[in-house]
């Protein structure tokens, strides 16, 4: 069914919110991301902030209905392809936030359309703090057909990556875990938390959220910048989700910081792959200096 060319420009209602540390702290909980700076005060001001920060992908739980979006999920396959989210500056505990969405376009072929979503979040002054870009791929359902989200792709030569390699990260995922991450990003499509939906669509069971993945590897990164005061921040994390991650998965989540000419951003290549060596998520991101 295509999708109506008329919502190209549409922009929902603002969410307003003042973020809470009880938030910060279930997000993080859900991510399984143990790091004191979302919880403890003094932990936070010792790694540079002013504030109890939220995690990169926290702004994940403002979500833009599927309805509100034109999307018509009994007839179509709505998969998340890519996500990128560009930060001013971080977001913490008591910032007042407004949050909208808007369709910047469409492009559509046979069976097939590519949405892409804005996410843009203000500050109750009016500053833009951090804009997100999703591309969603929308297929029309054909009965019977298996779901899919492209096929694993093979792990690099580790001469393909060169430079600095950040701590690896390795997360078990589970489904209570896949359970509490839709509480805590307000996502509940029932593939991710209903086993029946999900196998009657095809899937043959329920599948992690990929922004979940995506919270796992701006882990890596985040995990570095905290370890010593100064590192700098995170400005930009863009990645494109390859294939699904299910209950019982373990995934290894690793980085490299690439070589940068002085005074210039930090680029970095991160990655994830699960137990067989299949890589679910690639991606790149920019560290600005503190």
């Amino acid at each position: 069914m295509p999708l109506d060319p008329n919502l190209v420009g549409h922009e929902t209602q603002p969410q307003t919110e003042t973020v809470s540390v009880d938030e910060v702290r279930r997000f993080a909980d859900a991510i399984a991301d143990e790091s004191p700076v979302y919880r403890d005060d003094a932990a936070a001001r010792a790694a540079g902030f002013a504030a109890i920060p939220a995690p990169p992908t926290f702004v994940t739980r403002y979500i833009v209905s599927f309805t509100e979006a034109g999307l018509d999920t009994e007839h179509s396959q709505v998969l998340h392809g890519e996500q990128e989210y560009i930060y001013v500056r971080p977001i913490g505990v008591d910032d007042a936030l407004s949050v909208r969405h808007r369709i910047a376009s469409i492009r559509q072929s046979r069976g097939m359309a590519l949405m892409t979503i804005e996410q843009l979040c203000d500050s109750a002054d009016g500053e833009r703090v951090v804009t997100g870009k999703a591309t969603i791929i929308v297929r029309d359902v054909v009965p019977g057909e298996v779901a899919a989200m492209g096929a694993p792709a093979a792990s690099k030569p580790a001469k393909e990556r060169e430079g600095e390699p950040l701590p690896e990260v390795t997360k078990r995922v589970t489904q209570p875990q896949i359970d509490a991450y839709a509480d805590a990003s307000n996502d509940h499509n029932p593939i991710h938390i209903n086993p029946d939906v999900a196998r009657s669509v095809g899937l043959g069971g329920t599948i992690a959220h990929g922004m979940l993945s995506m919270a796992f590897a701006g882990q890596v990164l985040t995990d570095w910048l905290t370890a010593a005061p100064g590192r700098g921040r995170l400005r930009r994390l863009r990645v494109r989700f390859q294939a699904m991650v299910r209950p019982g998965d373990t995934l290894t989540c690793r980085g490299v910081l690439r070589t940068t000419e002085p005074d210039q951003p930090r680029l970095a290549d991160v990655w994830i792959e699960n137990q067989r060596g299949e890589r679910i998520l690639t991606g790149d991101a920019e560290v600005a200096s503190a």
